[in-house]
């Protein structure tokens, strides 16, 4: 597919209307009353497992992760690269939250008994407030994934959010897992200035960085979708790992 295809898809979604090409990704539901959305190509063999972590937390949707799987697995079902799990957070758990890191630790441990999932291999990402969550996360739940978390790929995101909370992104828990991390240098949100603040600090502190600028891209995550398009191939290396 084509990075103006993606793109494409990625406009439709934002308008409300459903890509053309949906991806069957089922409803799971919780006990706390929130649904996450899982896909799982078709294929012999089983695939890593991808965790994507949604923008837009301030909206009080439990179930936001059902159509954020549907948009995200229909931007990359022609890969066949991985699974797709995605959970939802909200204002009364946010990603950055004990309740949001044991939500997200049980639904691996669900889609890792699912045909078709290898959760050995694991990889978060995220966009926006999805993508701190996402390094968050993936920071609390390091020493219980261990050698299963390979990697974290994020977008247009500010770990800056935390402080409003009282917290800090753990620097230190990270060290060792290749980190992917998209910025754009019109994000009328979060300015690239402070984003390469961090980037820099963060690679003084061991992070196996790799950072990508977007010089003309704004937040949304539609202005990324060519590099979007990468990110299937940044997963079938890094999962090898």
């Amino acid at each position: 597919m084509s990075s103006l295809a993606h793109l494409a898809i990625f406009l439709v979604s934002l308008g409300g209307v459903k890509p053309p090409l949906q991806a069957r990704v089922e409803a799971i539901g919780l006990p706390d009353g929130s649904q996450a959305g899982l896909w799982v190509p078709a294929s012999r063999s089983k695939s890593p497992l991808v965790v994507w972590f949604h923008g837009g937390i301030g909206a009080n949707n439990p179930t936001k992760g059902v159509p954020a799987a549907q948009n995200m697995a229909a931007t990359w079902k022609d890969s066949g690269a991985f699974a797709l799990l995605a959970p939802s957070a909200w204002p009364a758990s946010p990603w950055w939250s004990e309740s949001a890191v044991a939500r997200t630790a049980a639904l691996i441990d669900s889609a890792a008994k699912r045909k078709g999932v290898d959760a050995s291999r694991v990889i978060l990402a995220g966009a926006s407030d999805g993508g701190t969550g996402a390094l968050w996360i993936a920071s609390k739940l390091r020493a219980r994934l261990g050698s299963k978390l390979k990697g974290v790929a994020v977008w247009s995101c500010n770990p800056d959010v935390l402080a409003s909370q009282g917290l800090t992104l753990p620097g230190r828990d990270l060290v060792g897992i290749p980190v992917r991390w998209t910025a754009g240098g019109k994000d009328r949100l979060y300015a690239l200035g402070r984003i390469r603040e961090y980037w820099t600090a963060l690679g003084a502190a061991g992070w196996a960085l790799e950072t990508h600028e977007n010089p003309v891209a704004d937040h949304d995550l539609s202005f990324h979708a060519v590099d979007l398009a990468l990110f299937p191939a940044w997963t079938r290396k890094t999962a090898r790992k």
